[in-house]
């Protein structure tokens, strides 16, 4: 027996079934508690009319606003505030607050700045939509849908005006509930009474590629993917010719965020390889970012991540308005750049030397 303790042949069948038992319970509940990352989240999306609703809205009323569109919480830039006006049947009335320059139209654009329905039917199979209690916005009254993931986080919330349907706001998070992009209509006022006469049009970028032609191009080297990632599906893809070379525009969304990739035959140019560029720091392979081991990663204004690299004789551009990790997993899932599959060979020898592999 030992000092001030029961003897070994007594009390250790209890305590050891107590152990298995907890041991049981702890392993069959991971086993059954959702990854974050299942698809779809399961549960009623009783939060898409509300959401859909707000689409509608989009096309049938008459506001001018400002927008404020706002990165990551603690992020270096202090976010962008855009003038807006909203004429039903023409289009969006866009130009920088305090800015000299004229307002343009966006008529129907490939960079999906409303909810349409590919961005709706993408959130509704990605995500749990769930409408949530009331709150007020910017002194207005506002329906609230939240996004969730599969394991209940959430990692999305829209605000819906309750008077006219409108969406105020929306919150796009990353898995620690951080914000990572936020946009909010704010000084609402109905009536285009502000649209700008002589305003600039905007076309649609370059011409649809339906799925024959988008396998068309594949079977030529290029690299489409239809999906990046588990919650990263291919909603908008656009080609047209730059300096009488084709360019491809790729936009994935999981719903909430977006990641545009650009691809075209050809190489950077040496002053594009891990070096200052207007103000833009490179990285360099190993460097700090979206991902490592790609050239050029550089944060830019509201939360936008943009990365360039070349690879198998394509130049590779993203730009994701995005939480970082979906970022990182967006570019990670493309063609790595030249070079970088010798420098993870090294860090793999190293790992297998330390017996960590």
């Amino acid at each position: 027996m030992r000092p001030g303790g029961t003897p070994s042949g007594t009390g250790s069948g209890p305590v050891a079934i107590t152990l298995i038992v907890v041991l049981c319970v702890l392993l069959l509940t991971a086993a059954t508690h959702p990854e974050a990352s299942a698809v779809p989240a399961e549960g009623t999306d009783d939060g898409m009319a509300v959401l859909r609703g707000a689409a509608e809205a989009d096309t049938a009323v008459a506001y001018t606003a400002v927008r404020a569109l706002r990165g990551p919480e603690g992020g270096e830039s202090d976010g962008l505030d855009v003038r807006v006006v909203n004429r039903p049947g023409t289009g969006l009335a866009m130009a920088p607050v305090g800015a000299e320059e004229p307002a343009f139209v966006v008529r129907s654009s490939s960079a999906l700045e409303t909810l349409d329905e590919r961005l709706l039917a993408m959130l509704e199979h990605t995500y749990r939509v769930v409408e949530v209690d009331p709150r007020e916005l910017d002194g207005r009254r506002a329906r609230v849908v939240e996004a969730r993931r599969a394991d209940g986080t959430v990692a999305g919330r829209f605000w819906v005006d309750d008077a006219t349907d409108l969406l105020l706001g929306r919150d796009v998070l990353d898995h620690a509930g951080g914000t990572a992009f936020s946009s909010r209509l704010t000084d609402l006022t109905l009536g285009d009474r502000d649209w700008p006469e002589g305003a600039l049009g905007d076309a649609p970028w370059g011409d649809v590629l339906d799925h024959a032609e988008r396998e068309g191009l594949r079977a030529e080297g290029w690299k489409l993917s239809e999906h990046l990632a588990w919650n990263l599906r291919l909603v908008d893809a656009r080609s047209t010719h730059h300096e009488g070379r084709r360019v491809v525009h790729t936009v994935y969304s999981d719903g909430l965020s977006q990641i545009s990739v650009f691809v075209q035959r050809g190489k950077l140019g040496e002053e594009h390889l891990s070096t200052d560029q207007s103000g833009y720091v490179g990285t360099g392979p190993g460097g700090s970012g979206v991902t490592t081991g790609h050239e050029t990663i550089f944060g830019g204004d509201v939360g936008q991540y943009q990365s360039m690299w070349q690879a198998n004789g394509f130049v590779y551009t993203v730009l994701a308005d995005a939480p970082a990790d979906l970022a990182s997993s967006a570019v990670s899932a493309l063609p790595g750049p030249e070079g970088s599959s010798e420098f993870w060979a090294r860090v793999q020898r190293g790992l297998s030397r330390l017996g960590l592999v």
